[in-house]
């Protein structure tokens, strides 16, 4: 058996949930996928400003940088290294991938956020790859938050593009 696949195993404690983000982990198709899309959902339909936009992201970025660093060697033991169904490392990446405004824009610019950072965080381009390769809990989430870092900028340059060449208002940069 791989080291990544384990049977679904049956959540017992509480660093079990917190790790699989509610249980979203044991979903049996894409659950980093499905756990990108539901931390990136309110994003696109919760009317926020820019500012609360960054604050609700860069909260929810420290409480899954937190709660991960407390679940994962708790959760390693038993299920290994990095399993599918520990997502909280896609949480944190996609809260981050949020922190940058263009990233909610709109809801292109949103599916743009949210192709890049599955993108960054599946084909793991070097340094992502780096930190992957690492077997220490903080490596789960780090290549991770390094993928929502790089998802971020790229958002926001091709949102400065769009707006050089006249597709985005300038407006909805003005808070960088």
């Amino acid at each position: 058996m791989a080291a990544n696949t384990i049977p679904r195993p049956k959540l017992s404690g509480v660093a079990d949930y917190v790790a699989t983000v509610g249980g979203i982990g044991l979903l049996p198709i894409m659950p980093g996928s499905w756990c990108s899309i539901i931390v990136a959902l309110p994003a696109l339909f919760v009317s926020m400003t820019v500012e609360t936009t960054h604050f609700a992201y860069a909260t929810a970025s420290i409480v899954f940088a937190l709660a991960g660093l407390w679940a994962i060697p708790k959760i390693q033991g038993k299920w290994g290294h990095d399993p599918s169904v520990v997502v909280i490392d896609e949480a944190l990446g996609m809260s981050v991938t949020f922190i940058f405004p263009a990233a909610s824009m709109g809801w292109a610019m949103w599916a743009c956020s949210l192709f890049l950072f599955r993108l960054f965080d599946v084909m793991k381009p070097w340094p992502i790859s780096a930190i992957d390769r690492r077997t220490e809990s903080w490596a789960v989430l780090g290549d991770d938050l390094l993928a929502g870092v790089l998802a971020g900028i790229s958002v926001q340059l091709l949102a400065t593009a769009l707006m050089a060449i006249g597709i985005v208002d300038p407006r909805y940069l003005l808070h960088w």
